[in-house]
């Protein structure tokens, strides 16, 4: 908009100048002909001699053409010459065209050259802007031409000077992907330009409070599942101590009754073998309950035999589906809380394959990993199921085992395509 503006006001100034200037030029030749005329000493011989007004001395002036015509209408003199060099016109076609629009029409200016009533010629003198065109023509590219550059370079300036100002927008942009990723730890250093240096340090505060949000989520979460595992484990004790060696008590009592009723009291042998499966069949589910609730194998041998374990109940009630285990841990390394982790995680992993998956093939790793410079425990379970989407789930299983593993500091992903893979990262040292 401004170099449109400067264009017109240029060519309206070159307009201006070009007409003024021009019948300046004119005015001037008039009245230098005009003295000439009274002071030619050939008017008084009734003649016109030529070359009598020197017109070849003025063919500098290239803004006007001025000729001498005598009576007959010949020109016997003029200020330029078909021998002259030809200056080329340097403004284009149309700017001549579109000042002659705009500038009123040039006509020439005639004096009659006369003696005594008597008629000897005249003096034309014809203006020709086409010269002073060229010439506002180069004022005016040279000028928009600086203009132009000045623009171009001001705006190099502006470029660079905004994106100066704005680069540590790439700073503040990598630690919000740190934060998407899950590093709490991602913080913004000090910026130079004072409105950046206060978003960063509002950022890092409220990362700040973030984290210790999450923190103080994640323990009161490990807290709620240390004392529902503690819930668990003294439920398991006392249907362990109490109601099976209930359960047990009343087996061996109806096997006595039995061997009884078979001598003396043969019509309540039915019923006492009744009893008998019915007591066997309650201490095999509470055998199952107690497995549930806490695996006691877990307690006496460690983390190893209570998965190769677990994995083989599972594949005694899933003959379908191929299961292949991997566990390489040293258990004196790992916390209850870690080892508790892992099981119940491997356990609701394939409570899932089995109910949901519709799988094939189930491939379970548990290994040492060093991340990040923290020793941990990394476990993998894939299998070639139908697969699902991860946000469409509804239950408390996934859930509970982000939370479980978040809350000793560790890493959950679950991928779901063709098949699930869930991984998982838990260091020894939560925090």
């Amino acid at each position: 908009m401004v170099m449109f503006a400067g264009a017109f006001l240029s060519l309206n100034n070159a307009r201006q100048n070009a007409h003024a200037e021009v019948a300046s030029a004119e005015k001037l030749v008039l009245y230098l002909f005009d003295t000439a005329i009274l002071d030619n000493p050939n008017l008084g011989q009734r003649k016109l001699a030529n070359k009598g007004f020197h017109l070849q001395q003025l063919k500098h002036m290239r803004h006007l053409k001025i000729e001498l015509i005598d009576s007959t209408g010949k020109v016997i003199d003029s200020n330029q010459t078909k021998d002259d060099i030809t200056i080329q016109n340097e403004a284009p076609a149309w700017f001549g065209r579109l000042l002659n629009e705009l500038t009123a029409k040039w006509e020439p200016s005639v004096r009659k050259l006369e003696y005594q009533g008597i008629a000897l010629g005249q003096l034309v003198i014809t203006p020709d802007p086409t010269y002073e065109y060229a010439e506002k023509w180069k004022q005016i590219t040279e000028l928009l031409t600086l203009v132009l550059v000045f623009f171009v370079l001001v705006n190099l300036m502006v470029i660079w000077a905004v994106s100066q100002a704005l680069k540590p927008t790439t700073k503040i942009l990598d630690a919000l992907n740190e934060l998407e990723n899950g590093n709490l730890a991602a913080r913004l250093p000090a910026f130079k330009l004072p409105e950046l240096s206060r978003i960063g340090e509002k950022f890092n505060r409220m990362v700040e409070k973030l984290q210790q949000s999450i923190l103080q989520n994640h323990k009161l979460t490990q807290q709620l599942i240390t004392l529902q595992e503690e819930e668990r484990k003294n439920l398991a004790r006392e249907l362990h101590d109490e109601f099976g060696q209930c359960l047990t008590a009343i087996n061996t009592d109806a096997s006595v009754i039995s061997k009884v009723a078979d001598k003396k009291y043969p019509e309540i042998k039915e019923s006492a073998l009744a009893i008998s499966q019915l007591s066997r069949h309650l201490i095999e589910m509470v055998s199952g309950l107690l497995q549930q609730l806490r695996p006691g194998i877990l307690d006496e041998l460690g983390l190893s035999p209570a998965l190769l374990d677990l994995v083989d109940t599972w594949k005694s009630r899933n003959r379908s589906i191929v299961c292949d285990i991997n566990v390489s841990v040293i258990q004196d390394e790992l916390s209850e809380a870690m080892s508790l982790a892992i099981y119940r995680l491997v356990q609701e992993a394939l409570t899932n394959v089995s109910r949901h998956a519709e799988a094939t093939k189930v491939e379970i790793e548990v290994y040492h990993l060093t991340q990040q410079g923290k020793e941990g425990i990394k476990v993998m379970v894939k299998d070639n199921g139908k697969g699902f989407v991860a946000h469409q789930t509804n239950g408390f299983g996934l859930p509970g085992m982000r939370e479980r593993v978040e809350g000793l500091g560790g890493h959950f992903a679950i991928k779901s395509d063709s098949g699930t893979e869930i991984k998982v990262w838990i260091p020894h040292k939560p925090y």
